[in-house]
């Protein structure tokens, strides 16, 4: 009877452990969700310079919000839709929004987010890849 409540007790430690460990694995990992500026466009490895606003309200960049909606705005556009990401970074985007004449990086901004397919995520930077190696580039920050 003492072997069995020692087992019990040792399976319970071990789990207890193991649980511990996945969710402090799942905190350190960086989350889509919340507001993004974009910094740069790559396409063709030429880079896109990318000119934002001192004026907050004419900044370019994403908020990706928790239910799957998210946001998007150029100097002078601004979209609405939704987002579903998948396995192995996949993502999916889509909505509609103004079609305003816009800056050339803009317009290739807003052109390129209905072909986002993929994505890559660090801590304080997000890159959105479309037409195999082309990409956005954001940098996190706390509101758009």
């Amino acid at each position: 009877m003492k072997n069995l409540k020692m087992e019990w007790v040792l399976i319970f430690f071990v789990l207890m452990c193991y649980s511990c460990r996945q969710e402090s694995a799942l905190q350190k990992t960086p989350e889509l969700t919340g507001s993004w500026k974009l910094v740069s466009i790559v396409e063709s490895d030429k880079n896109i310079s990318v000119k934002n606003s001192e004026n907050p309200e004419k900044v370019a960049g994403m908020i990706f919000r928790e239910k799957g909606e998210l946001e998007a705005m150029t100097p002078a556009n601004y979209i609405t839709g939704y987002y579903e990401t998948g396995q192995q970074n996949t993502i999916q985007i889509a909505g509609g929004g103004t079609q305003r004449s816009d800056t050339p990086w803009g317009e290739v901004f807003v052109n390129a987010l209905p072909a986002i397919d993929h994505y890559e995520l660090k801590a304080n930077e997000l890159t959105l890849y479309y037409h195999n190696s082309n990409k956005l580039v954001f940098t996190r920050v706390l509101n758009l």
